[in-house]
């Protein structure tokens, strides 16, 4: 006699994923039962067991693990309670009333056109490919015959497919942004069935790897690993999967693409311009050679310490301010300015070697020391800003110009210069310590020092360290005060701020470690890790929201708030509770709500 409920299964995803090695599967199986009489059933118990057999692959090796639930199609008040889960005792997954509750019922029932949903879900699905097969046992009675309660139950047997892949599959770099300077490999992996052949074409179309078919032995789903030396530039790796007797056929076709951090290009690269990553200069290739710009495509500046060029061809040269001297290339060879003006200047040069110099007298910045005139019958050297004849002190002296290992005092125990081949070194004291130079202005294109001090040795001071900046006082390490007219800074780390003026935030403003406003010396307003302080007189003209509650003295009277107790007012008659208002009069107090 066939079983009075009808049974149906179904899978999500449609065809269940068998396990793979690493790759854990899981999956959902549906138990669709109805009602198909024109009478209810009657039913004791469902059960659904996962027989072993061997010509079947198990659904699952772990059945505790699967959560389990049953719904009806028709949920009614009066319907008792129903459960669905896994026996350990019985070894299968039974629906049966809810063992907890109380039922009025003998037995649960389905009416004509209703149905139960048995649901197994979060099923670890088994590792084997093949037809898994399910057999229902249901213990029933009624329908349209009538049918007494069953002694024992009667069994259907339902089936579903679990399937491993059988193309390949995740063709992908183990890494895809590799630094060849430090010898990162190329590692590619994919996964599939070890039956297909499988190539590995590079850029160029090249077969660089062959991974052929297992032979013999059962068919299985593997990871593929292949290792190589990572490419110079971007690549393109291409995967051919085809079966060994394949013939003709296409086959499978998976890419992955690699890029190197660096890249290499050993032809050159085209590019009508280059743009720096952080600050956005650009270096545009123009039809005669190369334009500098700035971030906003002006021409810009090139800065470094040395530069080597068979040619410089400019109108004039300048210092960076517009004070600063500059000099013009005329005809007949260079004219030295000073200022904004066209006022001949003054040429300043620790060496000049000039083929000639030219000109009525040379003198020291000091109008009061020595100096040289040139007359018709050669030079004449005055001292004191006379015309007294000065002394010519020198171990060497050439007209074309100065050759000399070092330059010192008379004494032997002063200061001293030396000229190394990359400038000039400034000693003190005769030894080898370094000096100090003194000078009333310095015009130079870079200076690489320690640190920057006043004259005297109180003075404030900065140091360089490579974060940036850092400005001390009185010649210790406490930081220092920076004064300015205007600071235009990305981000300002600092442990106090005090705005004398105004202070204005036009975005958000986010305060930390609380907040306090204080007006002529009084606070008026002030936060605490639990709560908000004022003084004074607050007016909230929309609405202002409260957490958990909000107390509030008025004299002697206090008023309070909670979500919990609502609203109460001491010291008065008037009360509002849990959402009502009321009023006490009279003696003994009489409550009117209002």
């Amino acid at each position: 006699m066939p079983s009075l409920l009808k049974y149906e299964i179904i899978t999500d995803p449609t065809w269940l994923q068998a396990s793979l090695p690493g790759e854990p599967s899981r999956g959902t199986v549906y138990i669709i039962v109805s009602n198909s009489h024109q009478s209810a059933v009657e039913w004791d118990y469902i059960d659904v067991e996962l027989p072993f057999l061997s010509f079947s692959s198990p659904l699952t090796d772990d059945p505790a693990a699967v959560t389990t639930s049953i719904e009806r199609t028709k949920q009614r008040p009066i319907d008792d309670q129903l459960e669905f889960g896994w026996d350990n005792g019985r070894l299968l997954f039974r629906a049966q009333f809810d063992q907890a509750q109380p039922h009025a019922a003998r037995y649960p029932f389905l009416k004509s056109g209703e149905a139960l949903v048995l649901k197994l879900e979060n099923i670890p699905v088994a590792g084997e490919a093949g037809l898994s097969l399910l057999e229902i046992h249901e213990k029933a009675g009624g329908g349209d015959r009538n049918e007494p309660m069953r002694l024992q139950p009667f069994t259907t047997t339902l089936g579903l497919v679990k399937q491993t892949p059988r193309v390949p599959r995740n063709f992908r770099a183990e890494k895809s942004l590799l630094d060849g300077d430090r010898n990162e490999p190329l590692v590619l992996k994919w996964d599939g069935p070890n039956t297909l052949d499988y190539r590995i074409l590079d850029a160029t179309g090249a077969e660089v790897r062959h991974e052929p078919a297992a032979q013999g032995g059962a068919a299985a789903h593997q990871e593929y690993s292949w290792s190589t030396t990572a490419p110079k530039r971007g690549a393109t790796y291409t995967l051919v999967a085809k079966s060994p007797d394949g013939g003709d056929q296409r086959g499978y076709f998976l890419t992955t693409t690699v890029h190197a951090l660096v890249p290499e290009f050993g032809d050159g690269t085209r590019s009508p311009w280059i743009e720096g990553t952080q600050y956005k200069g650009r270096a545009v290739f123009t039809a005669d050679g190369l334009a500098v710009q700035d971030a906003k495509h002006d021409l810009g500046r090139v800065t470094a310490d040395k530069a080597d060029v068979d040619r410089v061809i400019t109108r004039l040269v300048q210092g960076r301010s517009d004070d600063d001297g500059w000099i013009t290339f005329p005809d007949r060879g260079v004219n030295v300015y000073h200022g904004p003006t066209n006022v001949p200047g003054v040429v300043t040069a620790a060496r000049a070697d000039v083929d000639g110099v030219n000109t009525k007298w040379a003198g020291s910045r000091d109008a009061g020391a020595g100096w040289i005139e040139f007359t018709s019958l050669g030079a004449g050297l005055h001292k004191d800003g006379t015309q007294e004849l000065g002394t010519l002190t020198a171990d060497r002296a050439e007209l074309n110009g100065v050759n000399t290992t070092w330059v010192g005092d008379r004494d032997g125990g002063g200061g001293w210069l030396e000229f190394p081949r990359s400038g000039i070194n400034v000693r003190k004291d005769g030894g080898e310590e370094w000096g100090t130079v003194a000078a009333d202005k310095a015009d130079l294109n870079g200076i690489n020092t320690k640190w920057v001090q006043g004259r005297a040795t109180t003075d404030g001071w900065i140091e360089f360290p490579t974060s940036g900046v850092r400005v001390l006082r009185d010649g210790g390490h406490d930081l220092g005060t920076v004064t300015a007219d205007k600071a235009d800074l990305n981000e300002l780390h600092t442990g106090e701020a005090r705005v004398s003026g105004e202070a204005r935030v036009t975005g958000h403003l986010t305060v930390g470690g609380g907040m306090k406003l204080s007006h002529d010396g009084e606070r008026m307003f002030f936060t605490m890790p639990d709560r908000i302080m004022f003084q004074g007189i607050n007016e909230f003209k929309k609405w202002v929201t409260f957490g958990d509650g909000i107390s509030v003295t008025f004299g002697r009277s206090n008023v309070s708030m909670t979500r919990a107790n609502g609203m109460i007012v001491g010291g008065s008659d008037l009360q509002i509770q849990h959402g009502k208002l009321s009023i006490s009069t009279g003696n003994p107090p009489h409550v009117r709500e209002l």
